[in-house]
């Protein structure tokens, strides 16, 4: 029996979740999978592998933000916190017990560092952003290998060339890569008329929705457009002719493959599965830790796979923005390393 490959899953938002399993899926069937998160609902009917549920770490009456580190090989290191000494304990003795071959660790810097000096090799997830500070700089030289779930070509310009050595680089890759349902038929499914421009506003689990509102103004102020707004979304109880709250829903393929244009975030997930859908792309990224998502978008738009627009756009610019949305050469996305290649990378990856 192989040794097993272990992988840590960050708590916050649904990407880590989501691209944890899809790298499980294109392991070897009899490679025994085991996930570590403090989010075990996010796996709720996965059956890959084994999910061991973590101690948060954090406490609920005690400020993360007071305990967070500058400048320093650790971001965030909390002394006296029980639940954090509880989660640690665990991972390392199931590290005993079990002698992983790897650890795919997604994402942060002290379980990957922990994690290497238990003597298990790891495989660290690297996002976009400006990581030159000193806790990320040491993850990426202790990490055995670096894995970026994107291709190439979107790296960031500042990367230092050792850096990009060190990296797998995984290519484009979602649930959605197999999903053949045409337009038609997705306009069919949610009867939306065939001639009509539709703009699908997604939003994720991991960032802040933008308020329902601000979408019904936009929708007053352009008619020609129908607006559908997916994920985390509360109506308001206002009905606008051009404009239906959908909510959260277990299959988002449909609300995008019927879309004109999608607008969302700038996380990962996000990105790809609308590149996967093959379909033009307007971004808000999200304020997030070292720039990540405006480094990400900024980076498609360099391929002409989005445009950028900021929070401050008035809801009467969306339908220039969409118009012009359209004329997005979404051909671009060719090329850029789909799941059919993501088992040999990986694969090739951890037979070293």
């Amino acid at each position: 029996m192989p040794r097993p490959i272990a992988f840590y899953v960050h708590h916050h938002g649904g990407g880590h979740a989501n691209r944890t399993r899809l790298l499980a899926d294109h392991l070897p069937t009899t490679t025994p999978v085991h996930a570590f998160t403090s989010s075990p609902d996010r796996f709720i009917g996965w059956d890959r592998g084994i999910v061991h549920p973590l101690p948060p770490d954090v406490d609920p009456d005690r400020d993360p933000a007071a305990d967070l580190l500058v400048d320093q090989v650790l971001h965030y290191a909390p002394l006296d916190l029980p639940c954090l000494q509880e989660r640690m304990a665990k991972l390392a003795g199931w590290i005993t017990r079990e002698r992983p071959a790897w650890f795919i660790v997604d994402l942060s810097v002290e379980i990957a560092l922990f994690i290497r000096l238990c003597g298990v090799r790891v495989a660290l997830v690297r996002l976009h952003g400006h990581r030159e500070d000193p806790a990320h700089l040491a993850a990426f030289r202790l990490a055995d290998r670096l894995l970026a779930p994107f291709p190439p070509e979107l790296e960031d310009a500042h990367t230092p060339a050792w850096v990009r050595a060190k990296t797998t680089y995984l290519g484009t890759f979602s649930r959605f890569d197999e999903r053949r349902e045409t337009r038609e038929a997705c306009r069919r499914l949610l009867h939306l008329d065939e001639d009509r421009k539709v703009v699908t506003v997604i939003n994720g689990l991991g960032g802040g929705a933008r308020e329902p509102a601000y979408w019904e103004r936009a929708a007053r102020a352009n008619h020609d457009w129908y607006f559908l707004l997916v994920g985390k979304v509360v109506p308001t109880g206002t009905e606008l002719p051009n404009l239906r709250v959908v909510g959260l829903v277990d299959d988002t393929f449909p609300y995008l493959r019927a879309a004109d244009v999608v607008v969302g975030s700038g996380g990962t997930n996000t990105m790809m599965e609308i590149g996967a859908v093959r379909v033009p792309f307007v971004s808000q990224p999200e304020p997030r830790p070292f720039d990540e998502q405006e480094c990400k978008m900024e980076a498609l738009q360099r391929l002409g796979l989005t445009e950028i627009a900021r929070s401050a756009t008035a809801p009467a610019e969306w339908g220039r923005i969409l118009d012009r949305a359209l004329r997005q050469d979404v051909s671009g996305w060719e090329g850029l390393g789909g799941g059919g290649s993501l088992a040999a990378k990986l694969a090739d990856l951890f037979a070293r």
